[in-house]
């Protein structure tokens, strides 16, 4: 059991840290398309650039609630806060690897070299959405326990597919 919930925490926090890094790298994208220009314009002023970023924000802010909820139902001890917990790892993890793939794409591919801190940030959020649970085994946890009903799927499993340590 104990090490069902260290799993779940571990889960969580990388969930956070993928939300955290979208953000970042969100921001970092919006601050260099206002001021990178194009034909004498800002490259942000494009709606095909505002649409892009606009995207990306809306999956970090669906996200957050959830790796909110998932931090509150594991810190009260709630038995449904696997389902959270997978859930929130979903969100924030693809919603990272959205918001690296903008960022490279609205940096012109500059995000592959080792000119700006970016390819840092960008290097962070595939290993971020894999680790403790990839997107397939997480929608599985989610989909497990609410067929389990309230209470009836329990931790992590070390066999479920798709499972990663940070480090496999």
């Amino acid at each position: 059991a104990a090490a069902a919930h260290a799993a779940d925490v571990a889960a969580l926090a990388t969930a956070a840290q993928a939300l955290g890094l979208g953000r970042a790298l969100l921001k970092r994208t919006v601050e260099y398309v206002r001021r990178r220009t194009q034909f004498g314009v800002a490259v942000g002023s494009f709606q095909a650039v505002k649409h892009r970023l606009a995207d990306t924000l809306i999956a970090l802010e669906f996200a957050q609630p959830l790796v909110h909820a998932a931090a509150l139902a594991l810190a009260a001890g709630d038995p449904g806060s696997v389902r959270g917990v997978a859930a929130a790892k979903v969100a924030a993890g693809e919603a990272a690897h959205a918001s690296a793939r903008t960022a490279l794409q609205l940096h012109g591919a500059l995000g592959y070299t080792d000119e700006p801190d970016l390819s840092l940030w960008i290097r962070k959020a595939r290993p971020l959405r894999t680790a403790w649970g990839d997107p397939a085994a997480c929608r599985a946890r989610v989909l497990a326990a609410a067929s389990a009903g309230p209470g009836g799927l329990t931790g992590w499993s070390a066999a479920a597919p798709g499972w990663r340590t940070p480090r496999s």
